[in-house]
């Protein structure tokens, strides 16, 4: 029965997931959302509170990636530009570091410390096996295909 209303409870997050992301990225959202859940074995109820939590931070990241992509040809520029991109990426990172450090603490509550331990790990591990993936079908990664 246990297997059964967590199977029911990831449907119900990835049709929520699908309405909150629109048409655009949403088969992405639902294979991120049954990768993590299933590789840091949630239960329904660490879901119910570790999704909220977790979508904040994912939002709060891509905002800092957004404000702090540098759209400038990286091998055309001149040092103090270079210098100028160095620091924006540290500034970057050093807010990403903050807000993992938030996340990991508003976590605790919610799940136990080892699966927040393997959260980082489980990240890279499904983006890893997204570019495999694209690897694998032919795409060319950083290519769309038509």
């Amino acid at each position: 029965m246990k297997k059964y209303s967590h199977a029911l409870f990831i449907l119900l997050v990835l049709i929520s997931s699908i309405q909150v992301y629109g048409q655009r990225g949403e088969k992405l959202e639902s294979l991120r959302i049954a990768f993590i859940t299933n590789k840091l074995s949630l239960t329904t109820t660490e879901s119910e509170k570790f999704w909220p939590i977790y979508n904040v931070y994912r939002k709060e990241v891509t905002e800092i990636r957004r404000q702090a992509n540098l759209d400038t040809n990286l091998e055309a520029m001149s040092d103090a530009d270079a210098e100028k991109a160095i620091m924006v990426s540290i500034d970057r990172m050093e807010k990403e570091l903050i807000l993992f450090k938030n996340l990991a603490r508003d976590l605790k509550p919610a799940i136990p410390a080892r699966k927040i331990a393997l959260l980082s790990k489980t990240e890279r591990n499904f983006n890893e096996e997204l570019i495999r993936t694209q690897l694998k079908d032919g795409a060319r990664p950083g290519l769309r295909r038509n």
